[in-house]
């Protein structure tokens, strides 16, 4: 890496955590490139190419003339409901799109199917997409649906906006119930080519087991940029001793 690249990646680093921490809140303006320029005792380009990476990663909106702008870049899912990630995003008022990369009928690994309960001569549609929101890549999404309730899902799979709702829509299933498994990592080269982030920045990662009536009915795999994305727990009560 060189000097300059170093440079403004630590411009980028030290705004976006002032994002972060609400230093500069939602609709607030960042100091014009001048006084930016001091603050780090850096170049206009350095300066310039931070900020850019800010507008790519959905922080802030460069406005020609204007100057460039905080925005809600942060989505909430409360885990009292049961919702998806693509409904989350939806209801918080972004504009949801997906990228299909890939989707098919197998049948499943052994990790697979136990997550499932199912056998593994079972098949399975697996589905790839990446979520984008806003038009800026939000999310690696990989899904798994028991192929005997979704029968021809691959002719219609560029129609899915929330999975949730499709499945209601085209096949009169209603997810009633799901287990989700929360976690850390960071995100690979591939990965970060993927969601234009950097790689080795940090991920949420998640698995949900879907259920209806108690029978599981589908599985996802999420990697979602941690900084864009959180999920809130309202508990009560002490468990008994």
């Amino acid at each position: 890496m060189t000097r300059g690249m170093l440079r403004y990646v630590l411009v980028y680093s030290s705004i976006k955590t002032q994002i972060e921490n609400l230093d500069y809140k939602i609709g607030d303006y960042l100091p014009p490139e001048p006084e930016l320029q001091k603050q780090f005792d850096v170049s206009r380009v350095t300066v310039r190419k931070a900020v850019e990476l800010l507008a790519r990663q959905g922080f802030v909106h460069i406005q020609q003339g204007r100057g460039t702008i905080v925005l809600n870049f942060k989505a909430t899912q409360s885990l009292q409901y049961v919702t998806s990630f693509s409904e989350t995003l939806l209801e918080r008022g972004f504009v949801v799109d997906h990228k299909l990369l890939s989707i098919g009928t197998e049948n499943p690994t052994a990790k697979i199917a136990a997550y499932m309960e199912i056998s593994k001569d079972d098949l399975v549609v697996k589905i790839e997409r990446i979520a984008f929101a806003n038009k800026k890549p939000m999310a690696l999404m990989t899904n798994y649906l028991v192929a005997n309730f979704v029968p021809g899902i691959e002719k219609k799979a560029g129609r899915i906006k929330s999975l949730y709702r499709f499945l209601e829509d085209e096949y009169v299933i209603v997810i009633d119930a799901a287990k989700d498994f929360i976690s850390a990592d960071i995100a690979s080269k591939k990965e970060a080519d993927q969601l234009e982030i950097l790689p080795g920045a940090s991920l949420l990662t998640v698995r949900r087991v879907s259920y209806r009536s108690a029978k599981p009915i589908e599985l996802v795999f999420l990697r979602i940029i941690a900084d864009r994305y959180e999920y809130s727990v309202y508990t009560k009560e002490r468990p008994p001793r």
